[in-house]
């Protein structure tokens, strides 16, 4: 009987601490509100932040004024089709439409090739997306005279599928 006595308190006294660790609506909101603010606390002396503002998401950041415009900047893996090579070198390349369809993209391609100066091509990224890539190049500030130039040849061009107003720079991995 003193056996059992003990077992039974010591149950007792075991019992509440399992209790205890079973998870209610209250902690998880909890740990949600704890894990939100310490996301969205501003440090100035990081370098992911200038001038004191949020980061709000990574494609937030990736922006460039080239040639008076501000143009996005993607990070995507882009090969050239139909086995041709990219005219110029450098992983910076200035997209200026962005289409579904093999068809349409050789449509405007063969209109943006009448220009002598520079040398689109059509680039894929492996999932059925073509980008007209207007140009090339080393260095993301020699986009510049490649934007420069295509604007002024296609004073009227639009900007298809793009993010924003305008062409975007890609970024090759």
């Amino acid at each position: 009987m003193n056996k059992s006595i003990k077992v039974i308190l010591s149950l007792c006294m075991i019992l509440p601490v399992f209790a205890g660790c079973k998870p209610t609506e209250k902690g998880y909101q909890q740990a949600y509100e704890a894990a939100k603010s310490k996301r969205e606390q501003v440090d100035p002396d990081d370098d992911l932040l200038t001038g004191g503002h949020k980061l709000l998401s990574e494609e937030s950041t990736n922006w460039k004024v080239l040639a008076g415009d501000s143009l996005q900047i993607q990070h995507k893996f882009l090969k050239p089709t139909d086995g041709t090579a990219w005219p110029q070198s450098g992983p910076y390349r200035l997209a200026v439409a962005m289409l579904k369809m093999t068809t349409n993209a050789k449509s405007m391609l063969e209109d943006l090739q009448k220009s002598k100066s520079l040398t689109p091509v059509i680039a894929t990224d492996g999932k059925d997306t073509y980008y007209i890539v207007a140009g090339s190049a080393s260095y993301v500030d020699s986009l510049g005279n490649v934007l420069t130039t295509f604007k002024k040849e296609n004073p009227k061009f639009q900007y298809i599928g793009l993010t924003g107003d305008g062409p975007v720079i890609i970024v090759g991995r």
